[in-house]
């Protein structure tokens, strides 16, 4: 790479890296110092660089080797000696506020590992006997003997260091869990705490071991090791060595978000065009196919219509075909983390479930204003077939039970009520007519679509690659690939609805992102 090259490429990556920085500093100024380190050392080192595509795990490697060591040169600075002999500290002390070494030592308790932090509690603060720990704990006596030799070594280490808080100890993260795959996504519900992201998100970059994400997120281990155990079984984390984890999934910031924004705007708004045409030109073609629920009105088959494009969309090919890895729930999916200024107001939660007679229930939300809640169907085998046999005609044989639960799906809006007669309150198509419907959108999308799509994906990955941590290139181009949804498909979509080509207030009557297809 030549002088030139290399400055510049050096000069992209800085606010990535000062974004890095702030995220390690308690203030801008020593952010500032420790990205200028960064950069000099970058600058200096750049003759050991052969191969330029190499050149942001070069610099995410270096990163972390320069942050270690400033962490180092401010280490030390308050030392306090822990007690000869702990056992000499009343457990009622624990309590006084005004004894800096109790207090550091509840500090360091803190950071102890499970195993470690039972033993020491029993042992020092309830005054429990070697026997007695050893039958709670179901060890052998040896074995606390060997627990609180390692646990005095470890809390007279953390006394003789400085120990400083991350910035997610005062500034936590609220992430959004993405998934884009087969089946239901469980991801989203797993992650729905707080604490699980946060500590992801301090794994991010580095791999780190347990009292590490303690102090980067600032809560004892007490309440993490739980968490921490249940991110590693889900694969979310995983383990590096013995002691350290790293996270196992891409953490899409607002600055990387805003940055593909900037680079596919254009691209944007030619895709909102091409959509709005084809809303306009088959709308009457599609409603010709004569689906029951044809007479709908147009703002309603709109909505309809741009379903079959979504659908359309994900199935132009990105220049090559890649197959999402297992999950720990046993579907196939890519999954990853977004702040939520990265994934916008507008996107679509995309799902279907299929009766049990082969009909299936496609559900396409529109975010933030969804008209209905797909997961009122998963795992709910009664209402997908209630719905369906609605959808056949097949209403006569209800049970007490079974009208109780159309009562419900008229009140949210599945079904209509007329006479006493139930019908869906969304499309109902034969297989022969959803292919029909399938078809018009599938060569729209090739035809028009397919190279604004790949032009997308293009800048996604790109600007993706250059703000994700080595030990997660791999995963850049499905994730580049799963996000070309939400930046070809959500964003043209609400540049629709400012347009007012697609309305975002429906009638009560029509539910229009819903759709059942039955088998014959």
């Amino acid at each position: 790479m030549n002088d030139n090259a290399l400055h510049n490429r050096i000069a992209e990556a800085s606010k990535t890296l000062f974004s890095y920085c702030m995220a390690r500093t308690p203030n801008r100024w020593e952010a500032e110092d420790l990205c200028q380190d960064i950069l000099c050392e970058l600058v200096k080192s750049s003759a050991r660089l052969r191969d330029e595509r190499a050149f942001y795990a070069f610099m995410w490697s270096l990163a972390g080797n320069v942050y270690k060591q400033w962490c180092r040169k401010r280490a030390g600075a308050r030392t306090c000696p822990l007690p000869e002999d702990v056992a000499e500290i009343p457990a009622a002390a624990a309590d006084d506020e005004s004894d800096e070494a109790l207090c550091l030592l509840r500090r360091e308790l803190s950071l102890l590992s499970e195993k470690y932090r039972r033993a020491t509690v029993l042992y020092y603060l309830e005054r429990k006997s070697c026997a007695e720990i050893a039958c709670s704990l179901g060890v052998s006596e040896s074995m606390v003997k060997y627990l609180l030799f390692k646990s005095r070594k470890k809390l007279k280490e953390g006394f003789e260091m400085e120990r400083k808080l991350g910035m997610l100890s005062y500034a936590p993260k609220s992430l959004v869990p993405l998934y884009n795959g087969e089946g239901p996504n469980r991801f989203w519900d797993f992650m729905q705490s707080r604490l699980k992201q946060n500590i992801v998100s301090a794994c991010c970059n580095d791999a780190l071991t347990d009292e590490q994400i303690s102090l980067e997120t600032g809560v004892p281990l007490a309440y993490l090791d739980e968490e921490i155990a249940a991110l590693v079984e889900r694969r979310i984390l995983v383990r590096e060595g013995r002691r350290c984890c790293k996270a196992n999934v891409i953490l899409l910031t607002s600055d990387c978000a805003a940055e593909i924004a900037r680079g596919a705007v254009e691209t944007q708004e030619k895709i909102a065009d091409a959509m709005g045409d084809f809303l306009e030109t088959r709308l009457q073609a599609f409603r010709e196919i004569g689906f029951a629920g044809a007479d709908f009105s147009d703002g309603s088959l709109r909505w309809q219509l741009l379903t079959f494009l979504l659908r359309a969309v994900f199935a132009v090919p990105d220049g090559g075909e890649m197959q999402p890895p297992q999950t720990a729930w046993g579907e196939r999916a890519y999954l990853w983390l977004a702040e939520p200024e990265a994934v916008g107001g507008y996107s679509f939660s995309v799902s279907q479930v299929e009766s049990r007679d082969g009909d299936v229930v496609f559900f396409c939300d529109f975010l933030p204003a969804p008209k209905s809640d797909h997961h009122d169907f998963y795992g709910n085998a009664r209402y997908i077939d209630i719905l369906c046999d609605i959808a056949h005609g097949r209403c006569g044989g209800f049970s007490a039970y079974d009208r109780e639960a159309v009562a419900e799906m008229v009140r949210k809006g599945y079904v209509r009520a007329a006479d006493g007669v139930f019908t869906p309150a969304m499309p109902v198509f034969t297989q022969a007519q959803y292919g029909r419907a399938d078809a018009l959108a599938q060569r729209f999308a090739e035809e028009r679509l397919g190279p604004l799509l790949r032009c997308v994906s293009q800048t996604v990955e790109r600007v993706l690659r250059e703000h994700t941590p080595a030990h997660l290139q791999g995963q850049v181009p499905a994730i580049a690939d799963a996000n070309r949804f939400l930046y070809a498909f959500c964003t043209p979509a609400q540049l629709l609805v400012e347009r007012r080509i697609l309305s975002a207030d429906w009638k009560a009557t029509e539910m229009p992102t819903v759709s059942v297809m039955l088998y014959e």
